[in-house]
């Protein structure tokens, strides 16, 4: 049985791609070492707290703090990889030409959903940033910011994917699926 058709572009090898990538490989490395922070901080918690019983103040705060970090930074890489979460059984029924500008659509909602909400989160921080953390005493809009961050990111990365295609192994992967 054949693969179906790709249904995005396959990525050129340009400047920009390999620009993006590198960026993109920065970032999941810079969100290994969140999750890495958050899962050591969370293993001393729980050998202070039912080892030695005793806790340590404001820890809930700094893993809650990297976590939203990560999630935020994690979405944008997504998008470049092609991991991102989506339901494709309607552009995998569709013929081949139709599907590529299905995606190309796709990205063009992502970019406009995410432009959407840096510009409402940037008017919320300035609403609410100003307010402090209630045990690191740490101003909110340290946290906050993540969000347009993570959002400018998404558009950036599918920026590229219009620009540059899809990965080929995540459309390999898709093609795997799709036999499965």
């Amino acid at each position: 049985m054949n693969p179906p058709p790709l249904a995005q572009p396959m990525a050129e090898d340009t400047a920009l791609m390999r620009v993006m990538r590198r960026f993109a490989s920065l970032l999941e490395n810079l969100i290994a070492a969140l999750i890495a922070a958050v899962f050591l901080l969370c293993l001393a918690l729980v050998i202070l707290r039912y080892v030695f019983s005793i806790g340590f103040a404001g820890a809930e705060e700094v893993m809650r703090f990297l976590f939203v970090y990560s999630t935020a930074l994690g979405a944008s890489v997504a998008i470049l990889r092609g991991e991102h979460i989506r339901i494709s059984v309607l552009v995998d029924a569709l013929p081949s030409a139709i599907a590529v500008w299905l995606n190309r659509l796709r990205h063009c909602l992502v970019m406009l959903f995410n432009g959407y909400l840096a510009w409402l989160s940037i008017s919320w921080i300035g609403q609410v940033g100003r307010f402090r953390s209630a045990v690191l005493d740490v101003p909110n809009w340290v946290v906050q910011i993540s969000v347009p961050i993570g959002a400018l990111l998404v558009i950036l990365f599918s920026l590229a994917v219009l620009v540059g295609g899809e990965r080929p192994s995540a459309q390999r992967e898709d093609a795997q699926e799709g036999q499965a």
